[in-house]
């Protein structure tokens, strides 16, 4: 048993998009691996939601944060970073869904799809660059962006790709920029995920078998094959990986399928 002022060494991760999906079981996979875990999001419901599905309290924090706000950004990184005087880790889940297409696509629907996804990515990693730089014996610094298929492939909504296909540019960016420093920068793609995002399809019965079809493996992908992928790239075991868009599809990235969904906004901590 540790005495009561042994000196808790863990490392600790921000992670954006906690409240639900992809990010919420990010954030359940990093407390296990033994990661103190600070999860942010604007849904304080869902926050609570995932803190309950969470065991060892002294391994999470929850904290409210719109990654569209750079005081609420900057306010988030200063308390992970305040917890234990370091910022080890940071995963960018936060993210929505237009389904719109391009004659539907207003400015305002591209701007806040642009806001959340892209920009939200960018304002997470400048605000933690200092802490994530600084000098330290820690040999698993990371950064890790959750992306999206369609980032590569198209997905018939353009502000969503758009965003998509800019978070993996700038993943690369990032990468080179902090590779000197001995920091590794990612970013996952996921295919057809289910989570809240995308409840309407995989919910009805047709839709939900014409997107199986469409997947080598068979089935649709859970949020816990994300994190199980981001827990890795995140842990010291993948230090030599930067710079790299992983998909996590089932194979279907090896086919084309459109997509067959019914149209609407949805957003979530998914890519």
């Amino acid at each position: 048993m540790s005495r009561p002022d042994a000196v808790d060494d863990r490392r600790t991760a921000l992670v954006t998009g906690a409240g639900s999906g992809i990010g919420a079981a990010v954030y359940r996979a990093l407390v296990d691996d033994g990661l103190r875990v600070l999860g942010v999001d604007r849904d304080d419901d869902g926050l609570q939601r995932t803190v309950k599905s969470v065991s060892d309290p002294s391994s999470f924090r929850v904290k409210a944060c719109d990654v569209r706000d750079d005081d609420s950004v900057r306010s988030a990184v200063d308390a992970a970073a305040a917890w234990g005087d370091r910022l080890d880790v940071v995963v960018n889940a936060a993210g929505v869904l237009e389904r719109v297409q391009l004659a539907e696509t207003t400015d305002e629907v591209w701007e806040r799809v642009i806001d959340i996804n892209l920009s939200g990515t960018f304002r997470v990693v400048r605000a933690a660059r200092g802490r994530l730089l600084e000098p330290s014996e820690a040999a698993a610094k990371r950064v890790v962006n959750i992306g999206s298929g369609a980032a590569d492939s198209g997905y018939a909504y353009p502000a969503y790709t758009a965003s998509k296909g800019g978070v993996v540019a700038l993943t690369r960016e990032l990468a080179a920029e902090f590779a000197p420093f001995g920091v590794t920068v990612n970013v996952v793609n996921p295919g057809f995920v289910r989570t809240g995002m995308n409840k309407d399809t995989w919910s009805d019965e047709r839709a939900r078998h014409e997107r199986e079809g469409a997947v080598p493996l068979g089935r649709l992908g859970e949020p816990e094959d994300i994190a199980a992928l981001v827990a890795f790239l995140c842990s010291p075991r993948a230090g030599y990986i930067t710079g790299q868009a992983l998909r996590v599809d089932g194979g279907s990235g090896v086919v084309v399928a459109p997509p067959n969904v019914p149209g609407g906004s949805r957003t979530d901590g998914d890519g």
